[in-house]
């Protein structure tokens, strides 16, 4: 026996060890040809069986578990990510397989942004697929030959059945609907026809990666709370770092809420929540001794965490003040706000004035309205928070403040308009001469807490697990 990846288990897709061909009892009384394309693609380890002893070849086949077969034979699977794929979340087993079924433009998704990986695959789905990896490799036509039945089909695959039937792909001999779905056993006939007509064109491997075991970074967004003051930017500095002038305010600033149920669509005063006031005008941003010191809270934290394997992406630098909404860029791929979000949290760390002392989070609540938004947004913030509280009270000289926790605070810019969990943190008080002794001299221990906190959270929540 021989270790092999089963791309037909649970959405979790361990590794398990796959049996000998032989073994499958499941297989008796199949025609020659399905025997020998499941024997292939079991050899080339593009496929594998349900258990030891079981392919279930007439089971139906999800359209991830589809294109992970195809991507292997093709030897396409790679670590891309599905970006453009709203419904592919990183806990998916098939997070890499739809990131490269879309990247190598083998299947895109649907017009709505889904993917829908656990689908059962229909028959002309799986006849399309198949035809476009023909037709990139081998450069297949739809031929002369007429196909009476094929005009039943939807105008969008008549071109692509008609290409897969005369290249023998599929049998056009036998009508099939539109709706009806292919099962494990038919699937591999088809994508053995396809690998039959490959072979001569390419060089054809075995499948030796382990993509869909694979989980993708945990990416975490720090924001190291206030910039410079906003005196010192030009208008042109202001516009590119995502103020906005209110000439009803007389003043720059940025909008507080998004239009409820809507991402990157500002309120403009309107159609909201109306947590706190909807405009927030750039000068409260505006602080002197407090910015040096969240940038080096957030260096520091993200030197440790990228030391462990996570992937950290930081709002600002030292000459920077960019409003709320520009820091949420962020949350995604390359800063693009029309992909999805990809970020896990949103980690802002702030250090804090008033005359107190010691280390809190600002704690979330209340109802939020955002489209695609986390169910448990507050909770998991919170308890993140919590976290990174925790170690920075336990790892450095910062005590705690007020039982560690900071309530009442749901109208701050980043909670009404994030897409991704975040934990606010207020690390000392700057104006307390032994809080900004510490802040002063500390922030590498407090960075190395800051991280400890977010990868003891992720580990707690298997999220993490080397």
């Amino acid at each position: 026996m021989k270790k092999t990846v089963s791309i037909l288990l649970t959405l979790t897709l361990l590794l398990c060890v796959s049996p000998a061909y032989a073994a499958f009892t499941d297989m008796d009384g199949k025609n020659e040809e399905t025997v020998n394309a499941v024997n292939l693609l079991y050899e080339k380890n593009y496929i594998s069986g349900r258990s030891d002893t079981e392919f279930d070849p007439d089971a139906g086949i999800s359209r991830a578990e589809f294109a992970a077969v195809m991507l292997r034979m093709l030897g396409n699977m790679g670590e891309n990510r599905p970006y453009y794929l709203k419904d592919v979340t990183k806990d998916k087993w098939y997070y890499y397989v739809a990131g490269s079924a879309a990247e190598t433009g083998m299947m895109s998704g649907f017009e709505d942004g889904t993917f829908r990986g656990d689908d059962a695959i229909p028959k002309i789905q799986a006849a399309a697929i198949a035809t476009r990896v023909l037709k990139d490799n081998t450069g297949a036509d739809e031929g002369s030959e007429s196909i009476p039945w094929i005009e039943s089909l939807p105008e969008w695959a008549v071109g692509n059945v008609k290409t897969a039937a005369n290249a023998g792909i599929i049998d056009k001999n036998e009508a099939f609907n539109s709706d009806s779905e292919i099962t494990r056993g038919e699937a591999a006939v088809m994508v053995a026809r396809v690998y039959d007509k490959l072979k001569d064109v390419r060089a054809m491997t075995d499948y030796t990666e382990n993509y869909e075991t694979r989980r993708p970074p945990i990416t975490i967004v720090i924001d190291p709370g206030h910039g410079i003051d906003s005196g010192l930017t030009s208008t042109e500095k202001r516009l590119d770092d995502g103020w906005i002038y209110n000439s009803d305010y007389n003043q720059w600033g940025e909008w507080r809420h998004w239009k409820s149920g809507e991402f990157w669509h500002d309120c403009e005063g309107y159609g909201c929540i109306q947590k706190g006031d909807c405009w927030y005008r750039m000068e409260n941003g505006d602080r002197e001794t407090e910015p040096s010191i969240n940038l080096r809270n957030a260096q520091s934290a993200a030197n440790y965490l990228e030391s462990i394997g996570y992937e950290v992406r930081i709002t600002r630098g030292a000459d920077d003040n960019p409003s709320m909404t520009k820091r949420l860029v962020y949350c995604y791929p390359n800063n693009d706000v029309n992909a999805v979000a990809d970020a896990d949290f949103f980690v802002c760390l702030h250090s804090n004035a008033g005359g107190g002392r010691g280390s809190a989070y600002i704690e979330l609540s209340g109802a939020y309205d955002q489209t695609r938004i986390n169910p448990d947004y507050a909770y998991i913030g919170n308890t993140l928070g919590k976290y990174i509280n925790d170690e920075i009270v336990a790892q450095t000289s910062v005590s705690e403040y007020a039982g560690g926790v900071i309530s009442g605070m749901p109208e701050l810019v980043l909670f009404c308009k994030s897409p991704v969990p975040i934990a606010y943190l207020e690390i000392g008080f700057y104006d307390n001469p032994s809080d900004l002794e510490i802040l002063n001299s500390e922030y590498d221990m407090i960075g190395k807490a800051v991280a400890d906190g977010i990868d003891k959270y992720c580990r707690d929540t298997a999220m993490k697990t080397d």
